[in-house]
């Protein structure tokens, strides 16, 4: 069978956390009051970015377009991406963001082809509107995209940095983590590779032959 390697999209693939990065600029720190009761689990992620979104009260599609611009992925993504490819492994990503976002930006960098689960953004007479076709009732943390639900192989690896990423991050048989994922595992006990950049990752695999085997030894606190 083959292997898979499923991954985060904002602040993983993207340089910045993109949300974080959309919601200051159209909000200000108005937006951050939502985020906290999320991340103390006050509120379900689909009610956060409600909020958020609601706070935007009128956007236009060039205003958009030219924020997703700004948007720059890790350098050493594209060279991963081929990696795999040459590998010939399945590569997801599962994201509790945007398909507008994402899609728009993996084109800019000839990325299409890659799969992707996300929430469903829309843009409509300059409103933000947002569904959830990836949710599931029984999502342990509510989330738009419920990302444990996507796994169809019990033997993957998963690519992180947030607190979106902690319930699939203790399912993984080789887990990459950086920022709030990585504090996380550090005070759960849950065993992880640290990266800073996609070179990172790409320099484990190659230095032990490609993903043959579970990488084991090099956890990093």
């Amino acid at each position: 069978m083959k292997k898979i390697i499923y991954c985060d999209f904002d602040g993983t693939i993207t340089k910045e956390d993109t949300l974080r990065k959309f919601f200051t600029l159209f909000t200000g720190d108005r937006w951050l009051e939502a985020e906290q009761l999320w991340s103390k689990g006050q509120i379900s992620s689909q009610e956060c970015l409600i909020s958020e979104l609601n706070l935007i009260e009128h956007i236009s599609e060039k205003e958009l377009e030219d924020f997703l611009s700004t948007i720059e992925i890790d350098e050493y993504f594209c060279e991963f991406y081929e990696f795999i490819k040459s590998m010939n492994y399945d590569f997801v990503i599962l994201s509790d963001g945007f398909d507008l976002f994402i899609e728009r930006v993996l084109k800019r960098y000839n990325l299409s082809e890659i799969l992707f689960y996300s929430n469903a953004l829309k843009i409509e007479d300059c409103k933000l509107s947002v569904d959830f076709p990836n949710s599931n009732p029984n999502c342990l943390r509510s989330s738009g995209t419920c990302k444990c639900s996507k796994i169809t192989r019990p033997d993957f690896y998963y690519i992180g940095d947030g607190i979106s990423d902690v319930c699939i991050a203790k399912k993984a048989q080789t887990l990459f983590a950086k920022h709030n994922l990585k504090k996380y595992c550090d005070e759960n006990k849950i065993d992880y590779v640290s990266f800073d950049s996609f070179k990172d990752i790409l320099n484990v695999f190659a230095d032990r032959g490609g993903f043959n085997a579970k990488v084991e030894g090099i956890r990093i606190r």
